[in-house]
């Protein structure tokens, strides 16, 4: 027989109260340093990336693409300077960051319209570009792939963006029909998308250039830009560790 208690909840709040243990508490963010090139002649030399504790839309890590793009762009400033840039499934955002550095007329930043994720992006800004509150170039803003095309232009005007970056996604099989989308409709038709990716699962990577493939067949011309070994980004992952620790980028125009 249950008693009622002095809560008149007859027991059944302390029943099912977890213990304070029960669950690990959720890792702190933290900051990383990305150094560039001593090359470099505008914007910080070191960048700070926020990454989140965890997040189940992987969020939380740096990639390797990231990295190796980055790079890519410090040695090709042209890409960007005085262009619009849009970056989809942004996490770290580290290209975004090395575009605004090179002098990007403006910069949007998308990643899945998730609130942890998008402030953190904001927090990253902030570090690198303080400046940016008063006179904003650098934008953030959630983006479903595939969806409110028109909201996403209206950042940049209600037009299209000179280029488009797209680091480590084509792992996400069941939406390269929504991000392919998203890339017609979101890049100038002299414009080129940056695609940067590695085969974390090399048993599946026809099944990632399956993106690369659909761009062509949608009438997008695909030219490989980088191949780059940088090792795998997680040491216990299975299959061939030459494919999982190298850096592809390819870049899709219209022309």
């Amino acid at each position: 027989m249950f008693v009622e208690s002095d809560t008149g909840d007859y027991g059944f709040e302390s029943m099912f109260e977890e213990p304070a243990d029960f669950r690990p508490p959720t890792p702190e963010a933290k900051l990383v340093q990305y150094e560039r090139s001593s090359s470099i002649t505008t914007g910080p030399e070191t960048i700070q990336i926020r990454l989140l504790g965890s997040h189940p839309l992987w969020g939380h890590h740096l990639w390797n693409a990231a990295k190796v793009f980055a790079k890519h762009l410090d040695l090709h400033k042209e890409y960007v300077k005085n262009k619009t840039v849009l970056e989809l499934g942004a996490a770290g955002a580290l290209p975004s960051m090395i575009a605004a550095a090179n002098q990007a007329e403006r910069v949007v930043i998308t990643d899945y319209p998730d609130n942890s994720l998008l402030d953190n992006i904001r927090k990253t800004t902030e570090l690198n570009f303080p400046a940016n509150a008063e006179r904003p170039s650098i934008v953030v803003a959630g983006h479903k792939w595939g969806y409110d095309i028109d909201e996403i232009r209206e950042l940049n005007k209600g037009e299209r963006f000179d280029v488009l970056i797209l680091c480590d996604l084509v792992f996400n099989h069941s939406e390269h029909s929504g991000l392919l989308e998203s890339t017609k409709q979101l890049l100038r038709p002299s414009g080129k998308a940056f695609v940067v990716f590695t085969h974390h699962r090399p048993w599946l990577a026809d099944k990632d250039m399956e993106f690369i493939e659909m761009a062509e067949q949608a009438g997008m011309h695909a030219e490989k830009i980088i191949e780059e070994y940088t090792g795998a980004m997680f040491d216990d992952d299975p299959g061939d560790e030459q494919v999982r620790g190298t850096v592809y980028g390819y870049c899709l125009s219209f022309a």
